[in-house]
């Protein structure tokens, strides 16, 4: 019974000792942030859960609703892969009528899109509709379509009202339609000069004919890509300014593209009389539907690999599209419920996080990382410090963290956001939000913060 005795006091000892100890260390971490002149004007949450119990170890504002920015992406990847599944894929369906007859389809060609947002994707170079299609209709003997190229409805892209107008126009606010294309993104090629000399815009990819281009694009001696295209989805006028790097022979500037069924029936058209493929263009008698083809997807982890590594807003829009079409904010509520977490700061516009009326609990997400800490395909989806690119501001004075540190990066104009897993060097995991909006000082300021407080973290 002694022996008993001194085993249990002894425990109680050791764990009251930890339990001093951590509070010593958040303690510490604290203090060093809030002493950092240059987040005096923020507004700041932080939440950190143990993995090992799920037991909130730090919470310092967390309940505050902040705005996410990117990290928001973590919460339509999570629901689609434990909804769908990883091995989900989308499915377009391609449809003939009039019958095939004498190497010839005697009606249209009918595209049934799916929301799919991969196809001819820069992501998934592999997933290539059009050459896919131009090889089946090889397959099947096909030599000529005597009707027309159709996707079945026409673009039912939503702008969410609360974008702004700066972006909706450039590649990153390129809406998610039932059918997808190139990542719904056009390229505008320019060549540079002088400083202060007008960039001369040389082509448009794919081409847009419809469209015209107001260029005041400047070339300026320092800076990189600070062009910006504006106009509204169903404008046929956009004015590109801004500026460019000077005496660059080639420079691209990406915008959204808004009509991408239109541009890809014409990429399709042009590439199959290419391949010596006729369409009449008649409009059929017969206009029964029998199916020609499948187009499959890349699987779903495959996509929520991309959406959180390179932060595709495009992407994370379909995935909340998948999982619901309409209410997204009030289905996801549901579905967080479920997993027992609050969602009473939850406001969201967007599953992508570029709206600005989008707000979070740092603890919200903290306790959602925690949830999914055994969702092997989300996990692996996360940005790891030493690897992947997007964490080396905070990676840069503190190398402690290589290795240690998974997470989902956001950023918006005076928010900066990260939300992941943070290994400690006794083998801990936590789960940890890391928001800062408002901020006034330079971003870098609070990259070596946020990476100071992490670092004192990787001791616990």
């Amino acid at each position: 019974m002694k022996q008993s005795l001194k085993f249990f006091g002894g425990l109680w000892m050791v764990l009251c000792l930890g339990a001093t100890a951590l509070y010593a260390q958040s303690g510490l971490a604290l203090e060093r942030l809030l002493a950092n002149a240059g987040l005096r004007n923020a507004v700041m949450g932080i939440a950190i859960r143990d993995c090992a119990d799920g037991k909130e170890v730090f919470n310092y504002q967390g309940q505050l609703a902040l705005h996410p920015a990117s990290v928001a992406k973590l919460l339509p990847s999570a629901w689609a892969l434990e909804k769908r599944g990883a091995d989900f894929c989308f499915k377009t369906r391609v449809f003939y009528s009039g019958g095939i007859r004498e190497h010839a389809i005697e009606g249209d060609v009918v595209i049934v899109p799916s929301g799919d947002p991969t196809p001819d994707s820069r992501y998934f170079p592999d997933s290539c509709f059009i050459r896919k299609f131009v090889s089946v209709l090889r397959e099947k003997g096909i030599h000529t379509i005597k009707g027309r190229i159709i996707v079945q409805g026409e673009s039912e892209g939503e702008i969410p009202g609360s974008w702004p107008w700066e972006d909706i126009s450039n590649y990153y606010g390129a809406l998610c339609h039932r059918f997808n294309y190139r990542d719904n993104t056009y390229c505008l090629n320019f060549t540079t000069g002088a400083a202060g000399t007008t960039a001369r815009l040389l082509s448009v990819e794919p081409a847009l004919p419809e469209i015209r281009f107001r260029n005041q694009v400047k070339a300026a001696a320092s800076g990189g890509d600070n062009a910006w295209i504006y106009g509204g989805p169903y404008s046929n006028v956009l004015y590109v300014k801004g500026t460019l790097p000077a005496h660059q022979a080639s420079f691209q500037v990406k915008g959204a593209m808004h009509q991408p069924e239109k541009y890809f029936i014409a990429e399709l058209t042009t590439y199959l009389k290419k391949e010596g493929i006729k369409i009449e263009q008649r409009i059929p008698r017969n206009t029964t539907l029998e199916e020609l083809w499948v187009y499959t997807s890349p699987l779903l982890e495959e996509i929520v690999f991309h959406t959180n590594k390179s932060s595709v807003n495009l992407f994370a829009e379909a995935l909340g599209q998948l999982m619901a079409p309409f209410q997204y904010e009030r289905a996801l509520k549901r579905w967080l419920s479920g997993q027992g977490i609050d969602t009473s700061g939850i406001l969201l516009k967007d599953a992508c996080g570029l709206s600005p009326q989008n707000a979070i609990p740092a603890e919200t997400i903290a306790h959602l990382l925690y949830t999914q800490r055994n969702n092997t395909a989300w996990v692996r989806s996360l940005p790891v410090a030493g690897t992947d690119r997007g964490l080396n501001v905070y990676l840069r004075h503190h190398p402690v963290l290589k290795n240690k540190l998974s997470a989902k990066t956001g950023s918006f104009s005076g928010v900066r956001c990260l939300a992941g897993y943070l290994t400690t060097s006794s083998g801990k995991r936590l789960a940890f939000a890391f928001f800062i909006n408002n901020y006034t000082c330079p971003a870098a300021v609070v990259y070596e913060a946020v990476g100071a407080f992490l670092s004192d973290w990787v001791s616990y």
